[in-house]
C-alpha cells in the first residue's frame, strides 16, 4: 500500500517559511524585557491610573502579538486564519475594557 501522505520535506515547503533558531531566542529576550519593564511600572510611585493602565495594556498586547505571531505561528498562516482570529480577540478586549470601565477595576493597585 503507497501512503498518501506528503514528506515532511515537502510539507514544510508548501507551508511556506518559518522563523529561525536566533529569531525565536530573539523573540525571548524582547518578551523577557518586557515583562520586566511591566513589572517595574507597577512600582514606580505617582504614574496617573489612566497612564499605567494604558502602558501596560500595550505593553500586553505587544508580548501577545509577538507570542502568537512567532511561536504560534500565525505569522506565517493565510490572511484568512488570522482574520479568525483577530476578529473575536477585538471584541473579547472591548468587552473587557467596557466591564473594567463600568465596574472602575482601572484602579489596580492602592497608590498612595
Amino acid at each position: 500500500m503507497a501512503e498518501s501522505h506528503a514528506s515532511p520535506s515537502i510539507a514544510h515547503a508548501e507551508g511556506g517559511a518559518h522563523a529561525t533558531v536566533g529569531t525565536y531566542v530573539r523573540i525571548a529576550v524582547v518578551l523577557t524585557v518586557l515583562t520586566a519593564v511591566e513589572v517595574a511600572t507597577l512600582y514606580i510611585p505617582g504614574i496617573p491610573h489612566v497612564l499605567l493602565v494604558t502602558s501596560l495594556l500595550v505593553m500586553s498586547i505587544v508580548k501577545f502579538a509577538l507570542v502568537v505571531g512567532f511561536y504560534m505561528h500565525l505569522r506565517y498562516d493565510p490572511a484568512v486564519l488570522r482574520a479568525l482570529f483577530v476578529g473575536p480577540l477585538l471584541i473579547a478586549i472591548a468587552i473587557v475594557l467596557a466591564l473594567m470601565a463600568l465596574f472602575s477595576a482601572y484602579i489596580l493597585l492602592p497608590r498612595p
